[in-house]
């Protein structure tokens, strides 16, 4: 992941007998941005949203290292620090919007992991305020372990991914563990946010309507069949539709059409 170079006549400093002078209010600007702390990233790649409701988009993918969360079935193991395969460089808020801005002709951003939200708030506001001042449409994907309410006015749309039982994570009671958080993110509009849910099993169906029960949750849902050992056929059966018919069974679709 060689450092990009697109921004490098942008701060517009001139050259003056053999001087290079920077405005006072650029000068200001660029030291805040270096006294940010950096990110932990294991990728930054160009593909198609192959999950949930913006299924299809061409988007930059920034995949931040690490996670709160340990998932049996993760699907990135790279991006986690407790699989032993994890990789990730650090790179500067500003390092990371100028590698996003050098894709061309995609105006869409999603921020992944591993977990984004456990990453520097300071940095991650920056990040996503240049991002936008671009005239990207910011997205984030999170388990909803977390809370960073500093950031929902500033992302666009917001995928928060609840863990059923078959995740393995959580000691005791999932739900229980995951709805004093989750209720949180039910400050954000509905049309700013889906609820995605990985089923395995027909006890992560469960769990899911629980959880959607208890917040008395009003918004977009989502069922994805966990990529290994998950059945869409059989999510498609287990599923309550009398209780919760709005709800869409929408595969990895990115992994069908051989892209990651």
């Amino acid at each position: 992941m060689a450092p990009c170079a697109v921004c490098s006549g942008r701060r517009g400093a001139i050259l003056r007998s053999g001087v290079l002078r920077v405005n006072d209010a650029e000068n200001l600007y660029h030291r805040r941005v270096q006294g940010l702390p950096s990110f932990r990233i294991n990728e930054i790649f160009l593909s198609v949203q192959g999950e949930g409701l913006h299924v299809g988009e061409r988007t930059v993918f920034v995949r931040f290292y690490g996670c709160v969360l340990r998932c049996v079935w993760c699907d990135q193991p790279e991006a986690l620090a407790h699989t032993g395969v994890g990789e990730y460089v650090h790179l500067s808020p500003e390092e990371v919007r100028d590698r996003v801005l050098a894709y061309p002709f995609t105006r869409r951003v999603c921020l992944t992991g591993g977990e984004p939200v456990i990453a520097p708030t300071p940095g991650l506001l920056w990040l996503v305020r240049e991002l936008k001042n671009s005239g990207y449409w910011v997205s984030i994907e999170t388990s909803g372990a977390r809370v960073v309410e500093e950031l929902f006015d500033w992302i666009d749309f917001w995928t928060v991914a609840p863990k059923g039982t078959s995740a393995e994570t959580f000691e005791g009671d999932v739900v229980e563990a995951q709805v004093p958080t989750l209720r949180r993110y039910q400050a954000l509009p509905d049309s700013r946010r889906q609820f995605k849910f990985v089923i395995q099993t027909r006890e992560d169906v469960a769990d899911a309507v629980r959880i959607l029960d208890e917040l008395e949750y009003r918004g977009a849902i989502v069922l994805q069949p966990e990529h290994d050992r998950g059945d869409g056929r059989r999510v498609f059966e287990w599923w309550p539709w009398d209780r919760y018919p709005e709800a869409r069974l929408i595969p990895q679709t990115h992994k069908i059409v051989g892209l990651r």
